[in-house]
Order: C-alpha cells, then structure tokens, then sequence
C-alpha cells in the first residue's frame, strides 16, 4: 500500500509539473519536456539542465496487465534518473535530467503480467524509445 501511494504521489508530482507551460519559461532558464507513449521513435533535442518527464501509460483489464518497465537513460552521464516508478494499472512515470552534451535514448518496454489463474499471456514486448540529444546552452555575448 506504501509503494501505491508513494507511485501516486510521483504521477501527481510529474502531472503537476508537466501542467506548467513551456512559453513561461524565461530564455536561458531550464525547461520541462514531457513524453508519452505517442513519442515513441521520436527525437528531441535539450539542453542541460532541462528536465524531461516520461509518463507511459499501461492497461490494466480483466484478465491481464499491460505495464510498462521503468525508463532508462542508456547514457546515464547525459540523462540522469532522479525518479522512477510503476503503479499497478501499468502506467509509469521517470524524471531525468539533461547533465552533459551528447545522445542517448530513453527506453521502456510493455509488457504482459496474468492477472487470472490459467490465463496466458503474450510474450509480445513492445519497446518504447525516444532519442535525445543534449547539448550546453550557449551563452549570449
């Protein structure tokens, strides 16, 4: 029940700072970049000190969970993980922040938990994956 609520407090958090628009940001302060499942093989390009918000959305139904793996930076020196977390209806949501220039991508993976005894699931596993490149914000003369 612990790890539900602390997972709900995450989604909030991340809701509450994905509501906030990118038009308010003053020139030259770090910006928040939210992705979702639609940005699957997409590109984006920060700069460090953004932050990016990854929230994927699962499914949850009578008979099975599609949930989603934790998102990972493969470069954890360009994309650092503050936060990470699952909730039981398959969702999760990941904060990273932009720390030096070069690319990466950021992954997860769907996948299939039986909720019914004598259910069956697909070993079907759907990547997701977004490539970001960041690079030092240059500073105006």
């Amino acid at each position: 029940m612990k790890t539900a609520r602390w997972v709900a407090a995450a989604l909030a958090a991340v809701l509450a700072l994905t509501a906030a628009p990118l038009a308010a940001a003053k020139p030259g302060a770090p910006r928040h970049i939210s992705l979702s499942n639609k940005d699957n093989k997409q590109s984006v390009t920060v700069h460090t000190g953004d932050e990016i918000d990854v929230q994927l959305s699962g499914q949850r139904n009578e008979d099975s969970n599609w949930q989603w793996s934790a998102p990972t930076a493969a470069d954890g020196a360009v994309l650092h993980r503050d936060s990470a977390g699952t909730a039981a209806n398959g969702d999760t949501v990941a904060v990273f922040h932009a720390r030096a220039d070069g690319t990466t991508t950021l992954d997860s993976e769907l996948g299939c938990l039986s909720r019914k005894k004598g259910y069956s699931c697909s070993r079907v596993v759907v990547p997701w994956q977004v490539t970001v490149t960041a690079h030092t914000r240059k500073k105006k003369r």
